[in-house]
């Protein structure tokens, strides 16, 4: 069965920020299988994603999805952007995933879910 929990990061200017992350346990040993993403709007800054303390994704936002109206007269909103990053991790017992926005001087934010399978 694949299961989902949601995530949502208020970035901050000329800072990264995490959110809580999805923790493998003894109980509930996870296999990570992508991020579901969408950011607020473009503002030249960088999706990170973290197995602990090993970067394991870096992704401009503007190659991220958004629902923000983007100011362009033929396409106003984005299409064909990422949605979903694959992972495809079996997570250690105990180890955390976190998800954040690196953000330059205008902060932007982040919301989506991560999405799962728990394995024996």
């Amino acid at each position: 069965m694949v299961y989902f929990k949601k995530f949502s990061v208020s970035g901050q200017a000329n800072q990264e920020v995490l959110d809580s992350g999805i923790q493998s346990t003894e109980t509930e040993k996870k296999r990570l299988l992508s991020v579901l993403i969408q950011v607020s709007g473009y503002a030249d800054n960088d999706i990170v994603g973290y197995l602990e303390t090993t970067k394991v994704f870096e992704i401009p936002d503007k190659l991220i999805d958004t629902d923000a109206n983007t100011g362009s007269t033929n396409q106003q909103y984005s299409y064909n952007r990422i949605n979903e990053i694959e992972v495809g991790v079996d997570m250690p017992v105990g180890s955390v995933f976190k998800v954040g926005i690196k953000c330059g001087a205008t902060a932007k934010n982040i919301r989506g879910a991560y999405r799962y399978e728990i394995i024996t």
